[in-house]
């Protein structure tokens, strides 16, 4: 009897133990998860942290290249405006009127990105200039005129006026193509006030049209009603 209680009492010992074992392994594991969740949250606060300043960073180098992406540009169209001058410039020496007509417009443009529309205004109007100075040098024009003005015998005036007018109808196209920039510079030229730049537009316009009436013997406004 007394052998089989002291089997009870050791088999009650163990049994003790295991659960405490247990018990024990059992708060081990709680505080490991306990512990991980603590060290996930902290990395997760971490990389929180660290995609806030990426970010902050990143928008901060947007802002600053943009700043200095605008600042170039500025730069960069002052830098065609100047090349395309130059460039016309020496298109002009050369009497190479599609070439001048091409950089003083991209002059132009320039210009008028840079909020320059007085600058672009003078472009364009130097486009209606020089076309009438390359008109007036393929047709003879002044030589033209001062024949006319002194020639007395009537028949040899009124072939050279039927020949004038022939030529004149010949290149008008240099002239209807300048209209257009002209045009456009009367456009530009309204938002400020009178100036020579305006006298000058104008003098071009008025121009071009008297050669389109001289050439048809009817006003050009005539013909458009």
């Amino acid at each position: 009897m007394k052998k089989l209680l002291s089997i009870f009492f050791l088999l009650l010992l163990f049994s003790c133990q295991k659960d405490e074992k247990v018990n024990i392994q059992s708060k081990n594991e709680q505080k490991s998860i306990s512990d991980n969740s603590l060290s996930l949250e902290k990395n997760t606060k971490s990389d929180t942290l660290s995609k806030s300043k990426i970010v902050t960073k990143s928008i901060l180098t947007e802002a600053e290249s943009k700043e200095t992406y605008k600042v170039k540009l500025i730069s960069e169209l002052w830098k065609q405006y100047k090349y395309s001058k130059a460039s016309a410039t020496k298109f002009i020496a050369e009497n190479n009127l599609d070439s001048i007509i091409t950089y003083l417009d991209i002059a132009a443009v320039a210009a008028c990105e840079l909020s320059r529309e007085d600058i672009a205004t003078w472009q364009l109007n130097n486009i209606g200039h020089y076309s009438i100075i390359e008109f007036k040098r393929i047709t003879g024009y002044d030589n033209r005129m001062q024949q006319l003005a002194t020639i007395e015998n009537l028949r040899e005036k009124g072939l050279l006026i039927s020949e004038t007018k022939t030529i004149f109808n010949e290149n008008f196209n240099i002239l209807t193509r300048a209209e257009k920039y002209l045009f456009k510079a009367q456009l530009l030229d309204s938002e400020f006030e009178v100036s020579e730049r305006t006298k000058a537009i104008e003098g071009n316009l008025i121009f071009i049209d008297w050669v389109g009436n001289y050439i048809s013997d009817v006003s050009r406004k005539e013909k458009e009603k």
